[in-house]
């Protein structure tokens, strides 16, 4: 490759895509994107700064540039087969002569085919990652996929207000703005921070290794409604409860999304090599909507709807209600600081009365700035597609010591109640702590910030927008919202544990009291019986009817950390043991100190069916007064402090944290269906359901 003082435009835009990115890992840059991405990338590492008036002269995808192949690869259609088998059922591809193929739609439903692209020690082979028909029933896959999404950019924008010297405006009710989402990009580099993602994606992101990323263009809107109350809108909060007025703010983004990856270069995952896996042409729509509270400004359930299609237009659709952050354990303290740049914010409520003017800044003394994002605000000057701005550069003071940098660019005018543009930066990178670091090493666990990097960049700009009727009343009094302790379960309705989570229940004539009873008196000699007699409990416990006669799945662990599992029903002698297994010791961890007092889950599942408290959520989980016939009932304790990333749904939700569980898996009309809820067993308050709807395997 020639020296950097070589390097231009004109040259690099003469090479093929497949090229562009053989110099791109050569000088250890990502090799996602298009031609014109990939050009600006090599020229940016080269110290070359981009001219704004140039225009690129491929602004297009090249796909015959991205089956261009080298010549001499006698061993190439070995090292393909190689791959294969080692993906195996995860990625469904046919192997295709190294020469250029267009494919034809209905030859390849299942999956795009590999294109071969050079050497084994560089990229040598391009795969499509299966399309979501092929996920059969891990539909676990999809979540993580699109959780991801959702946690590191997909939603995107900020707000603001002003000019000319001014102080941001409050937001009102009925304000909207359009805006255009372009170029933003997540990217993971390094083993031990992808897999957080990949142990938590059901299998689909196996093959990934070492380094992923994602591109995303597409548009958006942000919204607040002008409901019939002097514009708020009545809503309900995590315990089912009526008569709060709020504020109803709504995002919605329409993105088409590329994922990339390295995968592995042996059967045991060892070994991560240079061989990459592609998957393209994908649309993601995010519908997702929040209920502020006005009183006391809480957010009291917040809605999201995704519906994420493929290449092949197979759609899969997620609804996830949330109701309270702090459910998520650990995942809580980074999130704030992750969606601050890339979600919308209210201006008012990030820069309050402070006077937007050139030289304006944070630290200045009267306006008493408590926060760890320092501002300061540029010359005004006017922006070809804006007219006249102000550029305010924000910066998170504490990760900018500690752990890498995340920054901010917006654009403000008067005449907006949002930024008309922002561009934001951000890179979390361990090895890069500092001795004066305490922010994060007080708010994360090595697990939420593992080893590797994570850099997320994303770049939105106004389209249209609209001003609103009038403005928020924030804090406004009214009559009818329920008092805190108004329809709370109390500390007297706890119980403290014995062997498990009391249940109480009416619904299931063989309660889990009497199941553990049996188990005792029946079966003495049985692993399980054996820890409940010396100390051990059983944390994790749920009830179904699936073969028409209600059985209890129970999961044990004794203060060794012995643990395992058995399956008991009830029989004409009292009860007998279907199923029974061990888990290696040390899987789960014993600690009874642990355990908090609980309520009954009598009394929480009454909560859960009863009539309008939860009313969409009712419909898929409970048949008249009682649980649907599918569904699967229980609890889960956790008792450490896995709170990964994405492994929160149902997953690990914190140190010494029982949650009330249920679930459902159906088929409807040829698309398969699955929910799950969390319910914080010693509040009673929901903390999130989501349904999950996918085309039958």
């Amino acid at each position: 490759m020639p020296e950097d003082d070589s390097i231009d435009r004109e040259s690099l835009t003469s090479n093929t895509v497949a090229k562009l990115r053989e110099i791109c890992k050569d000088r250890g840059l990502l090799v996602s994107g298009k031609k014109s991405v990939l050009v600006d990338r090599i020229l940016e590492d080269a110290g070359i700064v981009k001219d704004s008036t140039e225009t690129p002269e491929d602004e297009s995808w090249d796909e015959d540039d991205a089956l261009v192949v080298d010549d001499d690869l006698p061993d190439t259609r070995e090292k393909v087969d190689e791959v294969l088998s080692r993906i195996g059922g995860v990625v469904e591809a046919e192997i295709v002569e190294a020469e250029v193929i267009t494919p034809e739609p209905e030859e390849s439903p299942a999956a795009l085919e590999p294109m071969i692209l050079g050497e084994d020690d560089q990229p040598s082979l391009v795969i499509s990652m299966p399309t979501i028909s092929s996920l059969g029933d891990r539909w676990k896959a999809v979540v993580a996929i699109l959780l991801v999404t959702i946690l590191v950019g997909a939603t995107a924008t900020v707000f603001l207000q002003r000019s000319s010297g001014f102080t941001v405006s409050k937001l009102r009710f009925g304000e909207s703005m359009d805006f255009q989402v372009i170029g933003s990009s997540l990217s993971i580099n390094g083993e031990e921070m992808l897999s957080l993602v990949r142990d938590s994606s059901g299998g689909i992101l196996d093959p990934a290794c070492g380094e992923f990323s994602m591109e995303m263009d597409g548009t958006g809107t942000v919204l607040v409604s002008d409901g019939p109350d002097s514009g708020a809108v009545s809503t309900t909060d995590s315990l089912g409860r009526t008569g709060f007025l709020s504020a109803e703010k709504s995002i919605s983004l329409d993105l088409d999304v590329d994922f990339e990856g390295r995968t592995w270069r042996d059967d045991a995952q060892t070994d991560c090599g240079n061989i990459r896996w592609v998957m393209s042409g994908n649309d993601l729509l995010i519908d997702s909507t929040s209920w502020v509270e006005l009183e006391k400004t809480e957010v009291k359930r917040t809605h999201t709807s995704i519906s994420f299609s493929d290449v092949d237009s197979v759609t899969t659709n997620l609804r996830v209600v949330t109701y309270d952050a702090g459910g998520l354990g650990g995942l809580a303290a980074l999130l704030p600081t992750l969606s601050f740049p890339m979600t919308p914010i209210e201006l008012h409520d990030f820069f309050g009365d402070a006077v937007i003017k050139e030289g304006a800044r944070s630290s200045d003394p009267d306006l008493n700035w408590n926060s760890d994002w320092n501002w300061e605000v540029k010359k005004e000057f006017r922006d070809n597609t804006h007219g006249l701005v102000y550029p305010i550069f924000l910066e998170h003071e504490e990760i900018g010591r500690c752990y890498g940098h995340a920054t901010i660019q917006i654009y403000v005018k008067s005449d907006s109640a949002w930024p008309v543009k922002q561009m934001s930066d951000i890179l979390l990178d361990k090895d890069l702590q500092t001795k004066d670091c305490d922010f994060l090493v007080s708010s994360l666990s090595d697990e939420l910030l593992p080893q590797g990097t994570l850099s997320i960049t994303t770049s939105f700009s106004r389209t249209d927008s609209s001003h609103g009727s009038r403005a928020i009343d924030w804090e406004r009094n009214y009559i009818g919202s329920p008092t805190d302790g108004e329809d709370r379960p109390g500390t007297s309705t706890k119980r403290n544990w014995v062997d498990s989570m009391w249940d109480e229940s009416d619904i299931r004539q063989f309660d889990l009291e009497e199941a553990v009873t049996c188990l005792k008196s029946n079966h003495p000699n049985t692993q399980a019986t054996q820890a409940l007699d010396s100390g051990g409990y059983i944390w994790r416990s749920y009830w179904s009817r699936t073969t028409g006669e209600g059985e209890w799945n129970m999961s044990w662990v004794d203060e060794d950390d012995d643990s395992g599992w058995l399956v008991l029903r009830r029989s004409s002698e009292g009860c007998e043991v279907i199923s029974t297994g061990s888990n290696n010791r040390g899987d789960v961890s014993w600690n009874r100190d642990s355990i908090p007092s609980t309520q009954t889950m009598s009394l929480l599942e009454q909560r859960i069916l009863s009539p309008g408290r939860y009313p969409d959520l009712s419909q898929f989980i409970q048949s008249g007064d009682s649980w649907n016939l599918e569904a699967e009932v229980g609890y889960r304790l956790s008792v450490t402090e896995d709170n990964e990333l994405l492994n929160f749904l149902p997953g690990d939700l914190g140190d010494g944290k029982v949650t009330m569980t249920a679930a459902r898996e159906w088929e409807d009309n040829g698309r398969d269906k699955s929910l799950d809820l969390a319910m914080d067993a010693e509040i009673g308050e929901m903390m999130f359901w989501y349904l999950i709807d996918s085309p039958t395997s």
